[in-house]
């Protein structure tokens, strides 16, 4: 009896803990609900959507504090980044086709910081193909195969996939992120650019594990 009492008050401490953040969250300044909520994309796990653009300094200046974020998530959350693209936006396509292509090839995430220093850093055009397969052939990367996926078939189709995931979602600027495919929130609506979304996030990640009675899990090792 004494042990399922230990056990009980073990539970609700883990619960308040949880929450205990949560709670200080302010609906509609913090972050809003989705007017559509979208499934997850791996069953059983609590998700983060970013949706994002190279070409965007607010992304840029926030994208440090992803990298450090996304390096120590629990392993019970599945981070996905997405390229925004907007149909008629030229300037935004020649950047989704360079993540497409990196993504297609596994490793959008190791060049994730690399790309966006290129475009805002250094100031270089990657959206010209000259540029762009000279500065990737410097990366080490297979130029080769880059191409392919780069100017493959299917690009068409994939930037068509990002349109209609953009649309689903709701992106009308970036960076913006979605926690569960419930809860946005953005630096624009924090009022900060650096790890204040990040930590909305967190807290929301909190609130669903806590309404769905799971335990808080441990972080993933660097």
């Amino acid at each position: 009896m004494f042990k399922r009492w230990l056990a009980a008050v073990g539970l609700f401490a883990a619960f308040v803990s949880a929450t205990a953040g949560a709670a200080e969250l302010r609906e509609g300044t913090d972050y809003k609900k989705m007017a559509t909520p979208q499934p997850v994309a791996q069953a059983g796990k609590l998700e983060v959507v970013e949706f994002f653009w190279y070409g965007c300094p607010h992304c840029f200046k926030v994208e440090p504090f992803v990298e450090e974020w996304a390096a120590k998530l629990p392993k019970d959350v599945n981070f996905r980044r997405v390229h925004v693209y907007w149909p008629g936006r030229t300037d935004i396509e020649g950047h989704a086709k360079i993540f497409l292509a990196l993504q297609s090839m596994g490793v959008e995430a190791k060049y994730q910081q690399a790309v966006f220093n290129a475009i805002q850093k250094d100031g270089l055009e990657l959206r010209r193909e000259e540029v762009l397969f000279d500065w990737v052939k410097k990366q080490g990367i297979d130029l080769n195969k880059f191409k392919a996926n780069y100017n493959g078939f299917s690009t068409t189709q994939q930037l068509n996939k990002l349109d209609q995931m953009g649309r689903d979602y709701g992106v009308d600027g970036v960076p913006m992120f979605f926690v569960n495919g419930k809860y946005i929130t953005s630096p624009s609506m924090t009022g900060r650019e650096d790890d204040s979304a990040l930590k909305v996030v967190d807290e929301l990640l909190a609130r669903e594990r806590a309404a769905s009675g799971k335990k808080p899990a441990p972080a993933k090792k660097k």
